[in-house]
């Protein structure tokens, strides 16, 4: 009786584990047929720049950058062309993006674009009507560098200015605007999705890298640029772009992005020259800075106290100072002070002034620590009034933690 239930008993386990085997065998078969849509990728073209230009026949000239990948590596190049770069004219972007394969022979991926460059007569025509399309796109992230190309040159001729550094002009220039951002703090760390954020911000104006073509544009195009000692032509990060109501409205020059990081609490590293006495200089690399901005309405003036702290090290002095005496870092300190109170003061008033826009945030700033005031500004869209009448104070905190590796000067006779 016993062995007799034992045997059913072993016949459904057997049932069961087969019904599981099924169930497997079927999840296993749905999985790998998970690559119906796969694209090989020799019959892909990786887009990783672009650029819009008006154009002659229509309204938009549109420049891809393609790379070829065997051309990037030492071990695979040939000395081909390291990208392919090609233009096409239309009406919207949207239409222009799809139509590439008029002069490109593979698909067109966007999924890893660094660079969209943009002229500067689109800019001051307006960005909004094309920038809808590449912020709606699902095949483009949103994590791209936007730079506007001051005139002298289309925006689609950056694109051809190959180099020793990146073989690619659109990662050259993603390397160029990151590390310069981190070195110095002269371009602005605005992304795709970061200009979007600012551009419907209440409280701020949006800005964007300027960049510049410095010489033959064919010869720089060249793949004997590469190997030039001094290439013929190169892409200079030449200022900053000031973007209002989705118009460039004027420059700012590299030392102003400075202050604007500075007030942005966005510093990372950079190195300041103030005098010392006459026209003798000296330098100061930060190395650490903090901004803390109160922002408070009072008698229907918005008032705002920037509190900036900087900490770093002298870097070179044209001055004989005994720094062996703790007051000489004291008097090297307050003119650095004075000299960076005095600049981003300017450039506030500059910004208020010239392009009245507000590049800083402080609009924005005020709603999130004084909304009941700010309120009036965002329900009647006009901020630009209350940043005109604003009273800003800057206070700049300079802190030299020591002289470098020596505390007076190697020639310094005392």
């Amino acid at each position: 009786m016993i062995i007799e239930k034992l045997l059913a008993l072993n016949n459904v386990i057997g049932v069961y584990m087969r019904i599981i085997k099924i169930i497997i065998i079927i999840h296993i078969v749905i999985l790998l047929a998970g690559c119906w849509d796969r694209r090989e990728l020799s019959g892909e073209s990786v887009i990783t720049g672009m650029a819009v230009d008006k154009g002659e026949r229509s309204k938009f000239r549109l420049t891809v950058e393609t790379t070829e990948a065997r051309e990037m590596t030492a071990k695979t190049a040939s000395g081909n062309a390291p990208s392919y770069v090609y233009s096409i004219e239309g009406d919207t972007i949207a239409e222009l993006s799809t139509k590439l394969n008029t002069g490109i022979a593979t698909h067109p991926i966007y999924s890893h674009m660094y660079i969209l460059a943009i002229s500067e007569e689109i800019a001051e025509e307006g960005l909004i009507g094309f920038l809808d399309f590449v912020d709606r796109n699902r095949e483009m992230r949103d994590d791209f560098n936007i730079v506007v190309v001051k005139k002298g040159s289309s925006a689609g001729d950056i694109l051809q200015i190959i180099n020793m550094y990146k073989k690619s002009a659109s990662l050259k220039l993603a390397r160029q605007l990151d590390t310069m951002e981190k070195d110095y703090g002269g371009a602005p760390d605005l992304k795709l999705n970061d200009f979007v954020r600012v551009y419907n911000a209440k409280g701020q104006s949006p800005v964007l890298p300027a960049v510049r073509l410095n010489g033959d544009t064919k010869k720089g195009g060249n793949v004997e640029n590469l190997k030039n000692e001094t290439p013929e032509a190169k892409v200079d990060l030449e200022s900053l772009a000031v973007i209002k109501q989705g118009k460039l409205v004027g420059y700012g020059s590299l030392e102003e992005v400075r202050y604007l990081l500075f007030v942005e609490n966005k510093i990372k590293n950079t190195t300041l020259t103030a005098k010392c006495e006459d026209d003798k200089k000296f330098a100061y690399e930060v190395t650490h800075s903090k901004t803390v901005v109160t922002a408070k309405e009072k008698n229907n003036v918005p008032n705002f106290h920037i509190k900036i702290k900087t900490e770093g090290y002298l870097d070179g002095i044209e001055c004989l100072e005994n720094f062996h005496d703790v007051s000489s870092f004291d008097k090297l300190e307050k003119r650095i002070n004075s000299m960076m109170e005095k600049n981003i003061k300017e450039f506030i008033q500059k910004a208020s002034t010239e392009y009245n826009a507000d590049i800083f945030g402080l609009g924005d700033m005020l709603r999130d620590q004084d909304y009941k005031h700010f309120k009036k500004y965002e329900m009647s869209n006009n901020w630009d009034e209350g940043f005109a009448k604003s009273k800003i104070d800057i206070s700049f905190d300079a802190e030299i933690k020591r002289g470098g590796l020596r505390t007076n000067r190697f020639n310094d006779i005392r």
